[in-house]
């Protein structure tokens, strides 16, 4: 297989990913599909970045500036370019309701800053951070300096977790909101870091399975105990560090999920086309950059409700009116999609 090319089945994990992203940012009420998907959703993405690491072994002729410069151009351009933008946007409509909040605007600028990042944008400097980490652990550093990390990263985020939680109590909200300003930042790259190792030595060891169909009955089983497990562990908000209410299984969840859907994607993708999970896991990034920073996600819910009524009860009923606004949200984001990448492509880093 040609490792230049893009790998069709990493592109459907990240489309799962931002799908499951979004129905986590529509879904108001407690359910156990987006108890399921908060348990792996933001864990894939970093999972398929390790694994596509080793798969394509892209570390082998690269020099930490040019890789850094690589990830500066693809994440951290788009980071500022769209936090500038979301920030001015949302300042543009607190003029024209004429409820102009300082204090918030603020906020938004200080967490920008500080790399915190304002909204689902908090993504981008995290992966950004893990991966100079991680090329400087794979490059530079002994074999047993990954061991040490597989061990004491998910320590140190179980008990961070619990420290999360009792600090959310114990102070004023603004007082955890500056605080949290400079934890949560590098607490979630060393989370994300671990995934990008899992990732890569995932990699490693499955492709010894040669087999495409022993390694979908492996996805198969993967995702059927993920579906089981992640039960078990509500709560769950990586972007606060609030790992559930088992935060030893926050990692146990985040890897069966995240290589349940590898495996299940790769062998079925020579049989299902997956167009449209395909076109959004290409454009995850507009996505993730987008989505509620500008509203979408609010005008969306808003014109469902229209059309539906959406009662707050949960019921069946309650699932068909998030799914119907999400189809809302990804019809208006396709529309920002092909303008960013007809027409600002630089948004994104591409020139």
């Amino acid at each position: 297989m040609d490792k230049k090319r893009r790998i069709k089945y990493i592109d459907l994990c990240k489309g799962l990913g931002i799908l499951m992203v979004t129905w986590g940012h529509i879904t108001k009420l407690d359910n156990p599909v987006d108890t399921w998907a908060a348990s792996f959703k933001m864990a894939i993405f970093f999972v398929a970045a390790g694994y596509l690491i080793r798969y394509a072994d892209s570390y082998r002729t690269q020099t930490l500036k040019g890789y850094s410069v690589k990830l500066l151009k693809s994440l951290m351009l788009p980071y500022v370019l769209f936090s500038i933008l979301s920030i001015g946007f949302r300042f543009a409509t607190m003029i024209m309701k004429h409820r102009i909040d300082i204090p918030a605007i603020k906020s938004y600028i200080l967490a920008t800053i500080t790399l915190r990042g304002t909204f689902a944008l908090w993504f981008l400097p995290v992966l950004f951070i893990a991966e100079i980490l991680f090329f400087c652990l794979i490059k530079y550093l002994p074999k047993w300096m990954r061991i040490v990390i597989l061990i004491v990263i998910p320590v140190f985020g179980i008990w961070e977790s619990y420290f999360i939680r009792h600090l959310i109590v114990s102070v004023d909200p603004l007082t955890f909101e500056r605080i949290s300003f400079l934890i949560l930042p590098i607490s979630k790259a060393l989370i994300a870091l671990w995934f990008l190792e899992i990732g890569h030595i995932g990699c490693m060891l499955f492709s010894k399975v040669t087999s495409r169909e022993i390694r979908f009955m492996i996805g198969l089983v993967f995702t059927i105990g993920n579906i089981f497990l992640s039960q078990q562990n509500i709560g769950v908000d990586l972007n606060n560090i609030s790992l559930g209410i088992h935060p030893p299984l926050f990692f146990v969840t985040g890897i069966i999920g995240s290589f349940g859907a590898l495996f299940v994607f790769e062998f079925l993708e020579d049989y299902v086309p997956f167009t449209i999970l395909n076109y959004f896991g290409k454009n995850s990034l507009i996505l993730m950059c987008t989505q509620r920073p500008f509203y979408i996600i609010s005008t969306a819910t808003a014109g469902w409700k229209i059309i539906s009524g959406m009662p707050g009860i949960m019921a069946w009923r309650y699932y068909i009116d998030c799914l119907g606004a999400m189809i809302l949200v990804m019809i208006i984001e396709y529309s920002i999609i092909t303008f960013v990448n007809t027409k600002a492509k630089f948004l994104i880093g591409r020139f």
